[in-house]
């Protein structure tokens, strides 16, 4: 749900489409991005970004693409970042989950298919600068991405058979891991405690 407005919905749809939905008027989308402006795979994560308009969102899809909407104009991504240091489409790697801290409006992470955990800054001067760090820990994919809610430097990820607890700081590996479990995880949180 929109943080500024409880009546607005988005998600990401398994074709590639990001659509919004207005509870106020009905069941069905009030509109959708083109298809052909849209994610080409399916558009695992979507979220609102905290903007003066409340209208501002991003998504993120295993096509190896991070895309930013305004839904005032869905017609096309208002921004777009490949998941390659070099900003080489071929070689971007596929996004599960994303992360995003509204009191660090600019910064914000993705886990992606390979394992990999990247930290990224909206604002960065070009596009290859956007991609600032990488964290490598998985050997699957990051399902679940979450800063800690009283030490933001520090994050969770959940990929594999495994969640790892990391920190900004220390990019060389996790500060804690739990063990491999026999079960494949696929999600988790911080305590709000």
């Amino acid at each position: 749900y929109n943080p500024k407005d409880s009546h607005i919905l988005l998600g990401g749809c398994y074709n590639g489409q990001i659509a919004y939905w207005d509870t106020r008027k009905g069941s069905q989308p009030v509109e959708m991005t083109p298809i052909e402006q849209s994610h080409r795979d399916p558009a695992y994560k979507t979220i609102w970004i905290q903007s003066k308009t409340g209208t501002e969102c991003f998504s993120a899809s295993t096509d190896g693409q991070v895309l930013w909407w305004d839904i005032r104009k869905l017609g096309e991504p208002t921004d777009t970042l490949y998941l390659d240091k070099k900003q080489d489409f071929t070689k971007a790697q596929g996004a599960y989950s994303l992360e995003y801290e509204p009191t660090m409006p600019t910064k914000f992470m993705v886990g992606t298919e390979q394992g990999v955990i990247m930290s990224c800054n909206r604002k960065a001067k070009s596009n290859v600068e956007k991609i600032v760090a990488n964290f490598n820990g998985h050997i699957g994919p990051v399902y679940s991405l979450q800063r800690n809610p009283h030490f933001p430097k520090n994050f969770l990820s959940v990929g594999d058979w495994s969640a790892r607890i990391w920190s900004e700081d220390i990019r060389e590996s996790s500060i804690m891991w739990t063990k491999q479990y026999s079960s494949y995880l696929t999600d988790g949180c911080w305590s709000p405690i």
